[in-house]
């Protein structure tokens, strides 16, 4: 269960700097797109009625096929012989393809194929590159330095979001999408490329390749040789967390404009992601500090409870002022929850399996990004469109999954579990 990498073999900043940064281009990609550019292209194209609903679909087919790509590239890449390296053939052709199918819908008339088409290929290259990246924390990062690699990973996804909120609402706003999604496809491509220039002196070939055929790899995607319990406990709970995280992700525009009759809802979502992130960028940098006072566990066992409570104030207040407050306590509490889990994971994954497991943890955000907007889709079309009520039905639904996910971290995932690997 041991990494081979020794305390010895640490690793330069500027090599984790560069080996981190695809979780920039990715995440750029994912909030530009999910939260900000997919709900007003399908209203364009899609009554207004049934946009939420269609947005959900489409969102959910598309996680799906994400994350069963995720998975084979993690298997497939546990598995090559390459001379570039484990990592690095899935990692290019991600990047390189990348470019232009996540650009098409800049390129062709608008029209719901295209949405579907350039989506669906954002999810399908950007997971490519996901499931060859994750592994790489236990390929070539030894174990002290997991935290400062996850820490990193953490930092380059918020600040992402922080850009993505800042530069793609903008275009929206000034009736140029087609532009962000340009910028997106460019800044997806260059950022895996760096990283796998990055890697290359350490991503080697598999010691023990095996040749899988596509059918066996799909069939043993939820077959592991080495079973650690515990792992899996902790990716159900942070698959929980996550739906809660994401039940206003696709929607939160409309919420703004419905819930609080904001004029500008662009604006306020601006305003709203950028508060959010800085604030929890700031948590999880001292995220560490309490940890080590009281626990990784209850560090999250708290963030989810804390996380619950103020996503069902939310549904009480039509406030926006207050809004903010508690969206301030919901990113305090939230900061250590991104920060912690990808560490913890990293930790339990058996090095000869690590691109299977560590598709299973990349699983607790890109489950959620699948099933989240079908179920808060369908919750906001109850009355046929989104309405304050929906809404309030959202919050509350949201607010139960951060507690069932407290709830069964508390439960399953316990110091002891980690310390045992649940062997």
């Amino acid at each position: 269960m041991k990494t081979s990498l020794s305390v010895s073999s640490r690793r330069s900043i500027p090599y984790l700097l560069g080996m981190a940064i695809p979780m920039f281009g990715a995440n750029f990609a994912w909030v530009s797109y999910n939260s900000i550019l997919l709900l007003p292209l399908v209203q364009k194209v899609v009554p207004l009625t049934h946009s939420s609903l269609a947005t959900g679909v489409i969102a959910f087919v598309a996680n799906l096929v994400g994350i069963v790509i995720s998975i084979l590239f993690g298997i497939f890449s546990d598995n090559s012989a390459s001379r570039l390296g484990r990592r690095t053939p899935s990692l290019l052709i991600g990047a390189l393809a990348g470019f232009p199918v996540i650009a098409v819908g800049a390129i062709f008339h608008l029209s719901l194929p295209v949405i579907v088409g350039s989506y669906l290929g954002m999810h399908i290259f950007t997971n490519i590159v996901n499931g060859a990246w994750w592994p790489l924390l236990v390929d070539t990062v030894p174990e002290p330095q997991r935290g400062l690699a996850s820490g990193l990973q953490g930092f380059y996804t918020l600040l992402a979001s922080a850009v993505s909120f800042v530069v793609a609402t903008y275009l929206n706003e000034i009736g140029r999408p087609n532009l962000a999604l340009i910028l997106m496809a460019g800044v997806f491509a260059i950022t895996g490329l760096i990283c796998a220039a990055a890697i290359r002196p350490y991503d080697k070939p598999s010691a023990s390749p095996r040749t899988l055929s596509l059918r066996a790899a799909l069939l043993g995607m939820f077959r592991v040789r080495t079973r650690v319990e515990v792992f899996f406990w902790l990716v159900f709970s942070a698959f929980l967390v996550n739906m809660g995280l994401n039940s206003l992700q696709y929607f939160a525009r409309d919420f703004l404009g419905i819930y609080y009759g904001l004029p500008n809802p662009d604006e306020g979502l601006r305003l709203v992601g950028l508060i959010n992130l800085v604030v929890i960028i700031l948590a999880a940098l001292g995220t560490g500090l309490l940890s080590d006072k009281i626990g990784r566990p209850k560090l999250i066992v708290t963030g989810a409870v804390v996380s619950a409570a103020t996503t069902f104030l939310m549904a009480l207040s039509r406030n926006f002022n207050i809004f903010l407050i508690l969206t301030v306590v919901r990113a305090i509490a939230t900061g250590p929850i991104m920060a912690v889990i990808p560490a913890l994971a990293s930790g339990l994954a058996p090095e000869e399996e690590a691109g299977q497991y560590m598709a299973y943890n990349n699983m607790t955000t890109a489950l959620p990004s699948a099933f989240a907007p079908l179920l808060f889709g369908a919750i906001l079309n109850m009355s046929g469109a989104s309405t304050p009520a929906s809404f309030v039905a959202l919050l509350c639904v949201a607010a139960v999954f951060y507690l069932l996910g407290g709830i069964v971290f508390g439960w399953k995932v316990s110091q002891a579990a980690i310390d045992s690997k649940g062997l």
